[in-house]
Parts: C-alpha cells; structure tokens; sequence
C-alpha cells in the first residue's frame, strides 16, 4: 500500500481556499486556485504580517522556496508554532535556557524580502534641495516679516503652494541658498561658491517657469505668483549682496532695475488681486491702517519739508509734480514706517506705488530724483537688520553724493549723516 502523501500545514492561506477546504499556494496577491476559478483572494492580515510569519525568516540562512518547489524536493517546512511545540527549548549543562532561537538566527534577513527589486527605481532624493528646504522652514521664513501672522504663512502656506508650482519651490529653495551665503558671509572657502552656484540656478529656472504662467493668471496659480513676486523683490536686493554686483553696474544703476521689476510684476498680478485677498495670501495684501504725521521723528519730519522747499525750487514743472508725488509717497512711508510693525511690506511699497515717470527721471539721474532717492535710503538703513538689505543704504548714498554737484550736496545732509558716511569721511 502506498505511504499517504504528506503535507505542510500552514495557517497563511487565503479566505476562499480555507472556505472551499483546499490547498492554497499562498501566492499573492492572487493565489494560484483564486486565479483559476476567476474570484477575488483576500488573506487575513497585513502583507508585513504574512511576511513576518513566513518561512524565510526560520529557513536558517536557506533561499525560500515556493509551495512546488518544497514538494518537489521533499523539503518540509515547520511552522513556527510547530516548530516550539515538536522541539522544545534546549538546556545547557547547567540546565539553564538557550538563547538560541529560530528567530534569532538571522532576524534582518525579513527586510530583502520588503525590497522590491524592480530595476527601474531609482533614488530621487537631492540632499542639497532637502538641505535648502529644512534651512528655510527653520530659519529663513523667519526673516521674512516681524509680523508673527505673516512668518506663519510663509512657513507654512507657501512651501504648500511650492509643491504645486515648481517655480515658486525654485524660488524658495534659491532664497534659502542667498540666506545661507549672507550668515555665512566670513566664509569665503568652496561652500560659499557652491551656494552662489545653486541659488543661480534655482533663481534661473524659477524665472524661466515664471514668465509664462503671467500669460494666464488664473485662481489656482495666483497664489503661487504673488508668493514668488515676494521673493523677487528680495531677489533684487539679495543677489548683488550675496554674490556681487553685475561689472560695470553702479547701485543707482541697481536699485531702478530692481523697482522696475518689481512695479512690472505688481502691475501684472494687480488683476488678481480679489482672488489672493480672499485666499490663504489676504493677510500679505491687507494695508495697515496709516498713523498721524506726529509719529515720525522732529528731525525725520523737518527733513522732509527741507527736501519740499527743495523741489518747489526746481523749474521744471513737470518734474517738479512728478517729485512732489514721490516726496509725498516717501512722507507716507516713514509715517507709516513709525507706527506699523510690517515695516519690511511699508519700506518694498515706495517704489512700487511713485509715479512711473519718478523711475524715468531716476534713470537719466535727474539731481532732485537722486536727492529724494538719497532719503529713501534713509528706511534701508533703518532695515538693515533684514539680511538682504544690508549695506545697501551705505553704498546709494555715497554714490549719489558724488553724482550730485556741490549745489545740491546740502540736500542730502540728513542721509549722509543716518547712514553713516561722516565717518568715511565725507562731508555734510
């Protein structure tokens, strides 16, 4: 008579199998009865569950075989409640408990069968970005406001929308880089010129991704615009602090082509402006309420009546309304400087909202323009404690005085005296 055809018992096999009283080959995620009978396979547990339970992990360091594989060679397999109930514990000589279990044999052999092998995946992390990333969430959306409301939605807000618009994540992880090159400034070595290296890049495919979503601003992408016109307008201060001025560009020079982005910009997104309002981005546009003139200073104020006599000298009529409309812009400017605390939002505002004509006469470097200009600086200087405005007040200021003839030095008096160009040497 023929012995009886042994079999492995195993508990791991699917509902429908145990249902029918069958066999299950256990395979996943459709077993081989499953498959030919045309019905749906469900087994009890997680996938990590099986796998912890599976026979690899007590094969003593022996490849895995399927279900065919072990009846065709005659292999048993002993489960593992089997395996504690047929060979109980061994004792050493001194009767104590051995250590030496199945599970201890090698424990970390479970983790190969997690991997999936397909060759077509690849890593696609980039330290550097992460680096960048975990440096702005930490540090740098910090810098950006002193208003705590504010700091909460650059922290949190827009690297949300950056994760649905690529340019405005190249934009952040390009100010993240400017920030790391200026609290790193005394460092002048190979991690320095790294920086300069990504944030040139992130800043270049930002505005090559940029340019033509203002084609077609929408409610889904004007968010993630205004955001990243946030970032230009530190772009604009930032890049020549942290990695030099372009040759042959002087800061005057500089600082029109930074208004003139950030108006062309402004002027663009101004159509959007309901849909950002309502949005996660209203608390950025909200104005804050204008203070009295008698918060800014005795001297602040008579300096600016100074530059009005000033400029009601000018005989030229209609650079004299376009002056006087910018030295009113600037008076605002400071009395709302005084009583607000979003002074960063108030001090970028000047350039953006003086008439068109003021740049143009800034351009030719018409005196009275540079004179007003010379008492914007006085605001920068105020604000160098924002990283990406240091210095520039120092180096306008000594430009236009030595722009401007010995006629109209006196003029900028009070600015050469707040930024601190006395000590270098120059006279008031």
């Amino acid at each position: 008579m023929p012995s009886r055809r042994t079999h492995t018992k195993s508990r791991l096999g699917c509902l429908q199998c145990k249902k029918r009283r069958v066999k299950c080959d256990e395979k996943g995620p459709r077993c081989g009865s499953c498959t030919k009978h045309n019905i749906a396979c469900k087994y009890t547990g997680s996938s990590v569950n099986r796998l912890l339970l599976s026979r690899s992990v007590y094969s003593n360091n022996q490849p895995s075989l399927d279900t065919e594989e072990r009846s065709s060679s005659g292999s048993s397999y002993v489960s593992p409640t089997s395996s504690y109930s047929q060979s109980p514990p061994s004792t050493g000589s001194s009767g104590r408990l051995s250590t030496t279990t199945p599970s201890s044999l090698r424990p970390l052999d479970i983790l190969s069968n997690l991997i999936d092998r397909n060759p077509q995946f690849t890593s696609d992390l980039y330290m550097q970005d992460l680096d960048l990333m975990h440096h702005y969430s930490t540090q740098t959306y910090r810098t950006l406001s002193e208003a705590t409301e504010i700091q909460e939605i650059w922290k949190t807000v827009i690297p949300k929308e950056a994760l649905a618009h690529r340019f405005l994540m190249h934009g952040l992880l390009a100010l993240s880089a400017l920030h790391l090159i200026e609290i790193n400034n005394g460092d002048k070595g190979p991690s320095r010129m790294m920086y300069m290296e990504i944030a040139t890049r992130h800043q270049s495919l930002a505005l090559s991704s940029f340019r033509p979503e203002l084609n077609s601003i929408t409610p889904l992408n004007c968010n993630a615009l205004f955001a990243f016109s946030g970032f230009l307008s530190i772009f604009a201060f930032a890049s020549s602090q942290c990695m030099g001025i372009e040759q042959g560009m002087a800061p005057v020079e500089e600082i029109v082509q930074a208004f003139s982005l950030l108006r062309g910009v402004y002027e663009i997104l101004h159509m959007a402006w309901d849909w950002i309002e309502k949005g996660q981005l209203g608390p950025l546009l909200r104005q804050p309420g204008t203070s009295t003139t008698g918060a800014v200073s005795a001297e602040a104020r008579a300096a600016l009546d100074h530059l009005e006599e000033v400029n009601n000298d000018n005989r030229d009529s209609e650079a004299k309304e376009v002056c006087c409309a910018a030295i009113h812009k600037l008076r605002e400017s400071f009395e709302n400087f005084y009583s607000q605390c979003l002074q960063v939002r108030i001090a970028m505002a000047w350039p953006i909202t003086v008439p068109p004509a003021y740049i143009i006469l800034l351009k030719s470097r018409q005196p009275m323009a540079l004179v007003i200009l010379a008492h914007y600086c006085v605001i920068l200087r105020w604000l160098e404690r924002c990283w990406w405005l240091t210095g520039w007040s120092e180096k306008l200021v000594e430009e236009i005085y030595q722009s401007l003839d010995a006629s109209w030095r006196p003029s900028i008096r009070w600015p050469v005296k707040i930024v601190g160009l006395v000590e270098k040497g120059i006279s008031q």
